[in-house]
């Protein structure tokens, strides 16, 4: 069975969360933890960036009802509580602090993805949009 471009795309996120969930573990600097997550995420979604871009948009403005967009909708939740989970590593940021930065996190992710001024910046730019926006957010 042929598996339609949402399903894809909510698998290789999947797959490219697990992958940054797993490097993390073994970051000890929480910046770098957060970056470890979210680098391969931004690799699969700049694989087709047209597709990757819509594939946000929908996550954003589509029907949560519809089940590819419940699927990519809980993708988000676990990308945000594999940050969430980071950042509490943290003894400076509290339990609900930590949830609301992952959220932050996510909506900076997305945005610079997104982006049409980013259309034809490759991966590292975006990541480092990405990352230096995050540290201004993190306490020094």
């Amino acid at each position: 069975m042929e598996r339609d471009a949402d399903v894809d795309g909510d698998v290789t996120y999947a797959d490219a969360l697990a992958e940054g969930t797993s490097a993390a573990e073994s970051i000890p600097d929480v910046l770098d933890a957060v970056m470890a997550i979210v680098r391969p995420v931004v690799e699969c979604n700049r694989k087709q960036i047209d597709n990757g871009r819509t594939y946000l948009r929908e996550i954003v403005f589509g029907d949560p009802e519809e089940p590819h967009h419940r699927n990519a909708l809980a993708l988000t939740v676990q990308t945000e509580k594999a940050i969430t989970d980071v950042l509490r590593r943290d003894e400076r940021i509290c339990a609900g602090d930590a949830a609301t930065l992952a959220h932050i996190v996510s909506a900076i992710m997305f945005v610079s993805m997104a982006a049409t001024i980013n259309i034809a910046n490759p991966v590292d730019d975006i990541v480092e949009e990405i990352s230096n926006q995050v540290r201004v957010l993190l306490p020094a």
